[in-house]
């Protein structure tokens, strides 16, 4: 058996195949009812199926054609349709010649059974009674009626289309819309390649992060142009991943940095994956996204990080260093104390005076070192005051030319009205000195040494990026020289004590340290820029001393020892030094009195009722410190006049690295003559203003 089918919906042509096919049906296919006609010309059929509204010829249209032409008139004729159905539509069919009138959706066996109906009538000559009885004028004027019921019908059902589709259209361009708000903020571009046709299409973000002009590269040429960006090695990366997910389809993703035809550099990730149809790849999608800021942000945080672990190490090796040099002190007080005492025994020519002053020299080269740890550590006793730095520097400038010889040219670019600093002139010196000394020996070859400052105030974008960089404004001082320079694991090492490149034998490795321990305690920052082969430059950041005022100290005449009868007690748990000090203070005509704790000397002076005129204390000591005592005597005993004294100065230095003015203090080790000046300049102090100074 052969069916015609005649449907203009290519799906329904598809089910009817499927459903019937398998009971032994051949099929024709026509889209309307002018292709069908033209179909039965050539072709013998045993049913045809037809749709009612189709364009061309429409299933009324085509049954009544059939019914009219004697040679077609035979054939079965079903209406199969699902739209513009009704009582009247089934009446009007079956007077035009329909054999059946079937609504979609039809339960299949139902479907079958009708049409195995119709076939089964084929030959029944009392099929086309009820047609026969209808004139033409009739059924024209009926199927006029039902056509124009169901053209309002469909005009109704494709304003509703139209409208939905619109809508559709709408929130499509509402979609786009949005999607590139978000590509542009988030800066990200999207590209669709077709491995068949070899075509590449880009989003218009995409243009832009390239820099070239929209709708201006396609194809091969796009590929080729974000290909180039990247460096070599990345481009051959990048290549290896495009074949892959050509041939496997292999999702992959990169970062790199990027360079565009415009010579703008920016750091990007890029991906795609691949999707399949009918197991081949059909197309590959993926994305270009600026990522700069991101990794900007990680380098930030890198550098942030490593700044923070130097700063911390140099914390934990600068804490090592002054309880080393605290501890070499003591010993240094008594080694010193003693041979200088034993030369002060001896006439000048004894024969043993010699190796007693090389004792002596030693020991005064280990406490230079110990000063230098105490310095880096930030426990070195400072006497700040207000500085110019400037006027500093030209101070310095003859000296500082004899040092780096003529080879070197020296440049000195110094701002005008530079603000003032508050520091110790004798480290900023010190700073100066070792700097320029490093930098001659970096330039053995001659070159260029210039010293520039400059006033410097931080701006947000600044402090956010240096964030242990605290202050309002700062005077800056550069070092710069032309020399060898330096690698990275030499730079991170630099202000480490004991690291030195010289040669064994030509440098302690404590001149950096010192330089790096006398800024931070004047509350500045040092930072270093140096590459092999291209100088050093050594920054430096102090904070401008505003609102501070200098102090002036007073010119104190030097102390005669002779016979004063004062009584000093000395409170020290360190029983070498407590002998020591005891012999000297007796020997320029104090009476002395010893106590090895803080503790102790409380029980002498409130049981026992010792009132000494001087108290002359260690500062770090088990129980009370020395600090703690000093507090208490001046609420409780206020007359009685007060000496620290220490191997390092921690404990009683304010926040600033400021020695308090309200109690004297004396750094350990010390000599005979400096004890009696601090004596003296104890015995004269009028004491602080106030109860609780120096705690």
């Amino acid at each position: 058996m052969r069916i015609l089918n005649v449907d203009d919906q290519s799906e329904n042509l598809y089910y009817l195949q499927s459903l019937l096919s398998g009971r032994g049906y051949q099929f024709l296919d026509a889209k309307n009812g002018r292709e069908a006609l033209d179909i039965l010309k050539t072709e013998e059929v045993d049913l045809v199926i037809s749709d009612i509204l189709m364009p061309v010829m429409d299933g009324f249209a085509l049954c009544r054609e059939i019914r009219k032409n004697p040679k077609l008139k035979h054939i079965p004729f079903i209406v199969y349709t699902a739209t513009y159905t009704g009582d009247k539509d089934a009446v009007l069919a079956r007077k035009i010649g329909a054999d059946d009138f079937i609504i979609k959706p039809c339960e299949p066996d139902e479907l079958l059974e009708r049409i195995d109906n119709a076939l089964a009538r084929k030959d029944d000559p009392h099929r086309f009674e009820q047609a026969e009885t209808v004139d033409d004028e009739t059924v024209l004027k009926l199927y006029n009626e039902r056509l124009v019921r169901k053209l309002e019908e469909k005009m109704l059902e494709m304003e509703a289309e139209v409208e939905a589709r619109n809508k559709t259209l709408e929130a499509l361009r509402r979609s786009e819309g949005i999607l590139k708000t978000v590509q542009a903020l988030e800066k990200m571009g999207g590209w669709v390649y077709y491995p068949e046709t070899k075509k590449i299409y880009w989003t218009e973000e995409m243009y832009k992060l390239h820099d070239v002009e929209i709708n201006s590269v396609s194809g091969e040429e796009a590929i080729r142009l974000s290909m180039s960006g990247y460096e070599e090695e990345n481009q051959t990366k990048l290549q290896k991943y495009w074949d892959e997910i050509l041939k496997n389809g292999t999702t992959y993703d990169l970062e790199s940095w990027f360079v565009t035809p415009k010579g703008r550099k920016i750091f990007v990730h890029t991906g795609a994956v691949a999707e399949w149809e009918n197991d081949m790849i059909c197309r590959i999608i993926g994305t270009f996204r600026d990522i700069t800021e991101k990794k900007e942000a990680e380098i930030r945080q890198n550098e942030l990080t490593q700044q923070l672990r130097q700063a911390q190490k140099l914390d934990s090796i600068g804490q090592l260093a002054g309880g080393i040099a605290h501890d070499f002190n003591n010993i240094l007080t008594v080694i010193l104390g003693y041979t200088e005492e034993v030369l002060n025994s001896l006439h000048g020519k004894d024969p043993i005076r010699t190796e007693i002053e090389e004792i002596n020299k030693a020991g005064l080269r280990a406490a230079g070192l110990t000063r230098q740890l105490l310095t880096f550590s930030r426990k070195q006793v400072i006497k700040p005051q207000l500085l110019d730095l400037n006027e500093t520097i030209e101070n310095l400038s003859k000296m500082l030319m004899r040092l780096i010889g003529e080879d070197i040219e020296f440049v000195k670019d110094l701002a005008d009205d530079l603000p003032k600093i508050m520091a110790d002139v004798g480290q900023i010196e010190q700073v100066i000195m070792n700097l320029v000394i490093n930098a001659r020996e970096a330039m053995q070859m001659g070159g260029t040494l210039s010293i520039s400052t400059f006033a410097f105030s931080p701006d947000p974008a600044f402090s956010a990026r240096h964030p242990m960089i605290k202050g309002d404004g700062f005077v800056v001082l550069k070092v710069k020289d032309t020399g060898c320079g330096m690698d990275l694991e030499t730079k991170e090492h630099i202000f480490e004590p004991f690291f030195t490149t010289k040669a064994k034998g030509h440098g302690t490795g404590l001149g950096l340290p010192t330089v790096y321990g006398i800024i931070r305690q004047a509350g500045g920052s040092i930072n270093v820029d140096s590459s092999p082969g291209k100088g050093s430059m050594f920054v430096i950041m102090l904070p401008t001393a505003n609102g501070k005022n200098e102090v002036e100290s007073e010119a104190k005449a030097p102390m005669k020892e002779s016979r004063h009868d004062e009584l000093v007690l000395i409170v020290e748990d360190d029983a070498s030094i407590a002998d020591l000090s005891a012999k000297m203070i007796s020997r320029m005509g104090f009476n002395v009195v010893q106590a090895d704790s803080a503790d102790k000397a409380m029980v002498l002076i409130e049981d026992e009722g010792l009132r000494p005129h001087l108290i002359i204390s260690d500062v770090v000591m088990p129980g009370l410190s020395g600090v703690e005592l000093a507090a208490i005597m001046q609420f409780k005993h206020p007359e009685i006049k007060l000496l620290l004294m220490s191997g390092y100065t921690e404990n009683i230095i304010s926040q600033h690295g400021e020695l308090d003015p309200g109690i004297p203090f004396l750094r350990k080790p010390f000599t005979r003559q400096e004890l009696l000046e601090k004596i003296g300049e104890a015995l004269k102090h009028e004491g602080p203003a106030r109860a609780g100074s120096g705690a």
